[in-house]
Order: structure tokens, then C-alpha cells, then sequence
């Protein structure tokens, strides 16, 4: 046999996309800080307390609801926005079908959250609202990488997860995935379709790995 002559092109004609860009620095400075801002104040954070409307085992996870500044709030849905309309842009490249969105034609929906995970909390299997949806990264300490490099439970797994998202579709035949899996990086930014499950691993590690969530109509 030779593969002189032959030509192998990979489609991807089954199954959702995802998109990883990243935020700028100055949403990353104005999420992270007012995340901060809710919860050393007592008012805002109890009233900014979250987790009703959410599926995370958490003990803190905030709406950013009446906390930032009339500036703030402009820099960040317009950034978010742009972004949205760029993931619907990649649409063509991806699927071959073309769903450009330009951004006065997405609606972006209110509140922006903040999800504050521990050791030992998680994010159950779970789907968002809208039509499109994102997680990016504010806060995603080294010792959570370590952790499924060095730990005793991770070290020798073949799947280490700790502190890792994973996005799940489909059923499991040959020659496919029916997951995809990432460790977060600070400032990363993932786009995929809302209704598209994903769930969160719970780590051991004492610290804090921070996250922003939103969605898009």
C-alpha cells in the first residue's frame, strides 16, 4: 500500500463545536475585581447570592446584578457580545454552514455570574438557557494543574479531571468522542451552544478557582 496519489480530507459533520478565544485584560480586571467588591460587602452579597438559579454545589456563586459601574457594564456586554458574534462567525469553518450573528443581532442575558469553587465542591452535569452560551477563567491557581500531575488520586489515573470542565454529546461508537475535556486557563474564554451539557470535577487542592458564566439569545 502507498499514500502517493491519495488524499485524506477529516470533515466534522456530526456533533456541536466549541470555540476557545480569550478575554482582554481589562474584563479580566473589571470581573475579578468586582467579584471581590460583591463579597466583601454584606448587602451585595447576600443580595447577589446566586445558587438558587444555578446547578453548582457551591457555597458561593454571585450574580453580578447592580455591581458594576454604568462603564463597566458597557465595557463588559460589549465585549461579550463581539465575542458571541464571532463564535457564531467561525459557524462556516467549522460546520460549513453559515449562522453569522453580527452583534446588534444577539441579545445578551442578564446576569453575568461568578462561581467560586473550593476544594472538594462541583458542578453537576447541567445545560444553560439561550442559545449560546460561555465559561472564561478569572482565577485558576498552579496547584490545580499540579494536582493531576502529582496527586496520589490523579497521578497514575488515565483520565486525571481535577478542576477540569467537560463538555458531553452523543453516543459512544468507534472512531469518535463523546467528550471533550480542559484544564481552565486564567483569561480563556469557551463558546459553545447553550443546550450542549457540561459539568465541572471537584478538586482537593486548598484553593480557589474562579469562573464567569453567561449566556446569549
Amino acid at each position: 500500500m502507498s499514500l502517493v496519489g491519495r488524499e485524506f480530507n477529516i470533515t466534522r459533520n456530526f456533533g456541536p463545536y466549541i470555540l476557545r478565544s480569550t478575554i482582554s485584560d481589562e474584563l479580566h480586571k473589571i470581573l475579578l475585581d468586582t467579584a471581590n467588591k460583591i463579597r466583601k460587602n454584606k448587602k451585595l452579597k447576600k443580595d447577589n447570592d446566586y445558587r438558587k438559579a444555578l446547578a453548582g454545589n457551591l457555597a458561593e456563586e454571585y450574580s453580578y446584578a447592580n455591581a458594576f459601574t454604568t462603564k463597566e457594564e458597557k465595557i463588559v456586554e460589549e465585549e461579550f457580545v463581539w465575542l458571541a458574534s464571532q463564535y457564531t462567525k467561525f459557524s462556516k469553518q467549522a460546520l460549513n454552514k453559515d449562522l453569522s450573528l453580527e452583534p446588534h443581532q444577539i441579545v445578551f442575558q442578564k446576569p453575568v455570574w461568578v462561581n467560586i469553587m473550593k476544594a472538594g465542591e462541583w458542578n453537576p452535569a447541567h445545560y444553560h438557557a439561550g442559545y449560546i452560551s460561555c465559561v472564561m477563567y478569572l482565577k485558576v491557581p498552579n496547584e490545580i494543574e499540579e494536582e493531576n500531575i502529582k496527586s496520589e488520586h490523579s497521578k497514575k489515573s488515565n483520565q486525571p479531571s481535577a478542576g477540569k470542565i467537560q463538555w458531553t454529546f452523543g453516543e459512544t461508537i468507534q472512531f469518535s468522542e463523546t467528550f471533550f475535556t480542559q484544564i481552565p486557563k486564567e483569561k480563556d474564554i469557551w463558546f459553545f451552544p447553550a443546550e450542549l451539557k457540561h459539568f465541572v470535577y471537584p478538586f482537593k487542592s486548598d484553593v480557589e478557582r474562579v469562573s464567569i458564566s453567561c449566556n446569549f439569545k
